[in-house]
This record gives C-alpha cells, structure tokens and sequence, in this order.
C-alpha cells in the first residue's frame, strides 16, 4: 500500500474537501489522430491492459491514469506521458501488453524509491522528448533544424546554362530543357535516367513541371530562380542537396506568382513535419 496524501480546497460554495495529491499521472493517447486507429494501419492501444494493472496495483490516488485523446506528439503513434515528482517521460509506440506492464513496474521502482528514475531498459528504445524544456534521452542536443534527407550531387564545375531556347530560337519542351541543363543545375542522374533518392524528390520533380505545363510559369523563369539558389547554396558551403534547391526554387516561384504565399507554405510544412496532416500518394 502506497502513502496517499491528501489536502483540504475550499469549494465555491465555501465546502471544505479533501484533494488527493497524487505522486504522478499516467496519460495514455487511445483516440487520437493515429494513436490506436488500427484500421489506419497503426497498432491497438493496450487500454484495458492499461485500466487492469492500474487498478490491480492499486494506484488511485498515486498514480492516477487517464485513458484519452491527442498528447500532441502526432508524427508518433501510441504516446504515453508519465508525470512523476515533476517530472515527464514521454513514450512512443506503446503497443503491446507487456509494454503496458513493463510501464507500471517502471511506477512501482520509482514509488519504492521514492524519487523520479530514468526509464528502465525494456523501455529505453521508447522514451523521447517532447517537452521544450527537457533534454534527449540519448543525450544529443535538441535540434529542432528543419532537416530534409540530404542527398550530394556531387561536384562538378558549372559549365554553362541551357536557356530553354532551341539554337533557331524557337520554344523547346520541358523535357528537353531539362535534359539540356548543364553544370550544378543538372539533375541526378544514373546511365543517363533521373535518379530520385526520396520519393519526394520525384514528387517536386513532378510538381515542377506540371505546374509550368498549366502555365503557371515559365521555365526560363524556373531557371533562373534555380540558378540564384544553387548560387546561394554554393556561398553557404556544405553538401550540395539538390532536391532541396529544386524545392526552394519551386516554393520561391509559387510565391512569386501568388499561387501560395509564404505563409502558407512555412504552415504546410510544419503541419507535414509533426505529422498533423497525412501524405497523399
């Protein structure tokens, strides 16, 4: 039997009550966006594991268990947050039993203890940070870097650029602009087919050309803005990511046309990139 400790509040209506203080909260994400929905191809929330073991334990009013929605950190599935002394260990991906229990034994190690300890082996490979003000588990500074795959193409001398102009001068297609870009603005390539490292490269790609081909913009325009930001790149230093310039351009052109504005897209992203909104394939 755990101490359980109590304070008196006076209500409203001027009635003194007793408030348990409990030592830590057990908060368990079941319906969440993706926490649970096994019919969205995540894994089934263990609740009833969850309510059993809490109330076998007997840990009302010590460690008091809530069983409900969002937690927030949504690019991760079957988050649990356990509040202890204060303090706040975040877990993903909580998805069996034995996950539920190995939790509860973590509890019962800190209440014997009396004082807040780290997450215990079966756990470790589950414990992430998701409190601004708490560090890694693995120790690592906290980066909050917005960081796409970056994939080198290499380093080869700028050797001219195409101008999308047939020597006649007339208007060549896109294709065969593209095949003619030439130096660091040409793009990857494997015997002589485009190479797309991330499915997202192909996407951009895609993206960028469709949307010339709708006339949205020129591609001598595309160009141009794809030279300025490999420029700009080349003067930061570093790898050279080239679907990541090809990106920037792209988002630079949808601006500057008015198709999106910044705003929208630095919004996007985030909704992307903490999993608030699902990809579409």
């Amino acid at each position: 039997m755990y101490e359980r400790r109590r304070n008196i509040v006076v209500r409203p209506d001027g009635r003194p009550v007793n408030v348990a203080r409990p030592r830590g909260h057990l908060f368990v994400c079941a319906s969440g966006c993706c926490c649970g929905r096994a019919e969205d191809g995540f894994a089934p929330v263990p609740a009833e594991t969850f309510h059993r073991e809490w109330a076998r334990r007997r840990l009302r009013n010590v460690v008091h268990l809530t069983i409900g929605g969002c937690l927030g950190p949504c690019a991760l599935a079957n988050v649990a947050l356990l509040l202890f002394d204060g303090e706040a260990q975040w877990f993903h991906s909580v998805n069996s039993d034995a996950l539920a229990v190995a939790l509860y034994d973590h509890v019962e190690r800190m209440l014997e203890a009396d004082a807040c300890l780290p997450p215990p082996p079966a756990l470790a490979s589950h414990h992430f940070t998701a409190s601004a003000w708490q560090p890694r588990p693995d120790g690592q500074p906290v980066d909050d870097d917005r960081r796409r795959p970056r994939v080198a193409h290499g380093d080869r001398a700028c050797a001219g650029w195409p101008s999308g102009m047939a020597a006649g001068g007339e208007a060549i297609s896109v294709d065969r602009a593209v095949a003619a870009m030439e130096g660091r603005t040409a793009l990857p390539r494997k015997n002589g087919e485009l190479v797309f490292d991330e499915p997202w490269h192909g996407r951009v790609f895609g993206m960028a050309v469709a949307l010339h081909e709708q006339g949205l913009y020129e591609w001598e325009a595309f160009r141009q803005t794809l030279i300025a930001q490999v420029a700009a790149a080349e003067a930061r230093g570093g790898a050279f990511a080239y679907y990541e310039i090809w990106l920037a351009t792209f988002e630079e052109l949808l601006a500057t046309n008015g198709v999106v504005t910044r705003e929208e897209v630095e919004e996007t992203t985030y909704q992307f990139e903490f999993g608030e909104r699902d990809e579409v394939f």
